[in-house]
């Protein structure tokens, strides 16, 4: 193990000689008799432990030298200053100076070797816990870092529970996938309809993007294979492509990812059942308006053929000679006919109110669906609530 390295400067070469002595068994030592010999030396060795420097140097002052090279942090670790003058003043110049000790002359060879070598474990110990902060901090920023991360997944999940589209869904996913710096492919498997392909780089995904996607759709959740990772849900896959391996942020994006699918499956289930919604309220919809027309219609029928019955019988009153008895049978089937007709028209009657109420609910329903769409809660944004780190 090297010794520290201590500089010496003096301008009284006989004491300089006397303290390299001194030290020399538990330090390497290297002697300078002026300020401009200092430097010369400082240049070549660049930084030592210990700069052990007299306070009167020709006409230099030894701690102007030290504060201007401490607060710069060059040529030394440790500055001690030394004087002939152990009065309040010294000390206190010592002290503003940026030295770390003070020593008054003359000196004990003794004492001094004991006090650098309790400045040097000092260094020991500032540097033990200069790295253990060093160390701490660094967890720190990985701390801060995860959560960053975990961070801009929950806020995706928030913004996927907001998608009314396949385009909208898309567009978040994507979106966070640049935040991360991933690159990758998303599918979705609409029911009843074809699959739906998008490359976060170029768009569309390339065939063999495709291929590949539909052979790992039955994986499990979570799939590896080397640098590409994908996510599967029955209806939805998010296929990363350059997730590397054994790194923090990898675990990390595989925790947040695999969350993120299961909210992108779950909202996926949520448009195809909208989209059922919908079709089934324009099916009765037009099974209503047709009901009704056709109500209409028979109804109407219905009121022309009694008319021609009442027309034609009351005709046959003035032409045909009929008893009296003959008169009050038609009279009694035309009573009978009217009666009839009159409790067909009010059970029409009834049918079209029931009818005009079920159109009147599903267009409620489609209005509901529509303002859905049109104004989905929003999710918080930065500027709205704390931001992750």
């Amino acid at each position: 193990m090297s010794k520290p390295t201590i500089l010496i400067i003096d301008d009284d070469e006989v004491y300089l000689e006397l303290l390299a002595e001194a030290l020399e068994s538990n330090f390497t030592a290297y002697t300078a008799n002026s300020i401009e010999r200092a430097e010369q030396i400082a240049a070549d060795v660049q930084r030592f432990d210990i700069a052990l420097v007299d306070e009167n140097i020709g006409q230099d002052k030894g701690s102007e030298w030290i504060k201007e090279k401490s607060s710069a942090k060059q040529v030394a670790t440790s500055f001690v200053l030394y004087s002939g003058l152990a009065t309040e003043d010294a000390i206190l110049k010592g002290l503003e100076c940026g030295a770390d000790d003070f020593l008054a002359k003359p000196i004990s060879l003794l004492a001094l070797s004991n006090k650098l070598e309790k400045l040097i474990a000092y260094q020991k110990q500032i540097s033990q816990f200069e790295t253990e902060i060093s160390s701490k901090e660094r967890v720190i920023n990985i701390s801060m870092a995860q959560a960053s991360k975990y961070g801009a997944c929950m806020q995706l999940t928030s913004k996927l529970n907001n998608c009314f589209s396949y385009e909208s869904i898309r567009d978040e996913v994507f979106t966070y996938l640049y935040s991360m710096n991933l690159v990758g492919c998303l599918a979705l498997y609409p029911l009843n309809q074809k699959a739906l392909y998008y490359s976060s780089a170029n768009g569309f995904c390339s065939p063999v993007e495709k291929s590949v996607m539909e052979l790992l759709k039955v994986k499990p959740r979570l799939y590896r294979f080397g640098s590409r990772t994908i996510f599967n849900h029955p209806l939805a896959s998010i296929l990363i492509l350059n997730m590397e391996e054994g790194t923090i942020d990898t675990d990390i994006y595989i925790d947040a990812l695999a969350s993120v699918i299961e909210c992108l499956g779950a909202r996926m289930e949520f448009i195809t059942y909208q989209e059922s919604m919908h079709k089934v309220q324009e099916q009765i919809q037009k099974a209503v308006v047709t009901t009704r027309k056709m109500i209409e219609v028979s109804t109407n029928h219905n009121q022309d053929v009694m008319k021609d019955i009442v027309q034609n019988i009351g005709m046959s009153f003035h032409v045909i000679d009929l008893t009296l008895e003959q008169e009050e049978y038609l009279t009694k089937l035309v009573h009978d006919a009217l009666k009839k007709h009159s409790q067909n028209d009010m059970n029409y009657f009834e049918v079209m109110k029931l009818l005009d109420k079920a159109l009147e609910k599903v267009e409620e329903l489609k209005s509901i669906s529509s303002s859905e769409e049109r104004e989905p809660t929003s999710a918080p944004s930065p500027d709205d609530e704390d931001v992750l780190f």
